[in-house]
């Protein structure tokens, strides 16, 4: 199995406050600066397929196509399969290919290539930083999270994680969140993602406070019964 994810939820554009919330409410991990994360690929040496690809990387497979066709002869590759490429190819990241349109995809040896460059010389070796286990922890084989740039926003990092066996194990972590499959959707990493959202924000208000902007003057954190956290500013007095 391997099931690389990322989405809406997984973005990251205050590494520093991620760095926070895991000092905060994570003391097994930590973030460091490696180019590479763990992955089922790296225990097996490829993806098994059961998953489709994440958007930033089915966008990248078709651009290797692409780049070795051209763009309309790869629109009609992709058509003699029965898959119809989006006419703006950035719309992938709102609409990526499901399960089915991209088994269909690789029934074309081009993609097929293109899927297996993808499996083996890129998911998990294209990130900037990795969330993983402290070396303390003995963890060696569990899995990590990488923050890969975002192809189509180099001012954000995209949260990557394989999720199978609850990331073999780091999805575990104290103050991470475990894995969950609900109405056809996956979910990981609540715990750390909300703790990274209130961070971020906060340190975004701080900011603005900082520079003098008239409509933050102050602010209180008031956590919900729920568990949600908001962040309620008032202005500057005039």
């Amino acid at each position: 199995m391997s099931h690389v994810d990322t989405s809406a939820a997984c973005r990251v554009t205050d590494l520093e406050a991620l760095f926070l919330t895991l000092k905060e409410q994570c003391p097994e991990l930590e973030l460091v600066k490696q180019k590479t994360y763990r992955t089922w690929v790296d225990d097996h040496g490829g993806l098994v397929g059961d998953y489709p690809l994440p958007w930033l990387y089915q966008l990248k497979m078709i651009s290797l196509v692409i780049k070795k066709y051209g763009e309309a002869k790869t629109r009609q590759m992709a058509k003699d399969v029965g898959v119809e490429l989006p006419a703006n190819l950035r719309d992938i990241e709102k609409n990526p290919m499901d399960l089915k349109q991209q088994r269909q995809l690789l029934s074309n040896p081009d993609f097929k290539d293109a899927y297996e460059h993808m499996a083996q010389k890129v998911v998990g070796k294209d990130a900037e930083y990795a969330i993983r286990y402290k070396p303390e922890q003995g963890k060696k084989s569990a899995y990590e999270i990488g923050l890969v740039k975002n192809p189509l926003n180099q001012d954000e990092f995209l949260m990557m994680c394989d999720f199978y066996a609850n990331g073999n194990g780091l999805l575990r972590a104290k103050g991470m969140g475990e894995h969950k499959s609900q109405g056809g959707k996956d979910t990981w990493g609540a715990e750390l993602k909300h703790g990274y959202a209130v961070n971020a924000a906060e340190r975004k208000i701080q900011a603005q406070i900082k520079a003098g902007h008239p409509e933050y003057g102050s602010y209180k954190k008031v956590k919900l019964n729920d568990g949600r956290v908001v962040l309620e500013v008032t202005p500057r007095n005039p």
